[in-house]
């Protein structure tokens, strides 16, 4: 039997052997039905890259768990593989199989998927207003943001006031950018 062997981790989770990878990169293309019943394109747009790979690791329950509280931390990684390297990746799924035979060794599908990650920004009012842009400003058609004072009971205020939860806290790169990944796991 022969394995991928250039990539040897998910996240930091070392593992002994990716048997296989199966990567997937696609669009999607909108279809509109016009009057003759005909569809027509009018945009595409990019989804998540998705890669699923099949593992093996001699060390069952410690592999497992770790790939489980890594997966639970949602922390954004790079992923190595033998194409390409994918940034921003997180584990959508682990599905693992035991059997009488092979109790002691982890044979798991890992699926991970790309998050797309983007930013938001206000933009000025055309009056040049010092809050014409801002939500609740003068020519806005949003609300302005809640504040804890105007909230009517202590949940709403928690939720006013800008608690995080652990999930949606911004998260720290797999990488330290005076470190190249490779160089991280293999050493050099």
């Amino acid at each position: 039997m022969s394995v991928i062997a250039f990539s040897r981790a998910i996240g930091p989770v070392p593992i002994s052997c990716v048997l296989s990878e199966k990567h997937e990169s696609s669009i999607e293309i909108s279809e509109i039905p016009i009057e003759t019943g005909a569809k027509i394109t009018d945009h595409a747009y990019v989804m998540p890259k998705k890669v699923s790979l099949d593992i093996a690791d001699g060390n069952a329950t410690a592999t497992f768990a770790a790939l489980v509280r890594f997966q639970e931390s949602r922390a954004p990684f790079t992923l190595v593989t033998g194409l390409t390297v994918y940034r921003n990746m997180l584990i959508k799924s682990i599905d693992a199989d035991r059997d009488a035979g092979h109790s002691l060794v982890l044979s798991a599908k890992v699926e991970v998927q790309e998050a797309i990650i983007v930013s938001t920004a206000r933009a000025a009012s055309s009056d040049g207003g010092s809050k014409g842009g801002e939500p609740g400003g003068a020519k806005s058609t949003k609300a302005p943001t809640p504040t804890k004072a105007g909230a009517g009971d202590t949940s709403t205020a928690d939720r006013a006031a800008g608690t995080v939860a652990g999930g949606d806290a911004s998260a720290v790169p797999a990488t330290p950018k005076d470190q190249s990944f490779l160089r991280q796991m293999f050493g050099s």
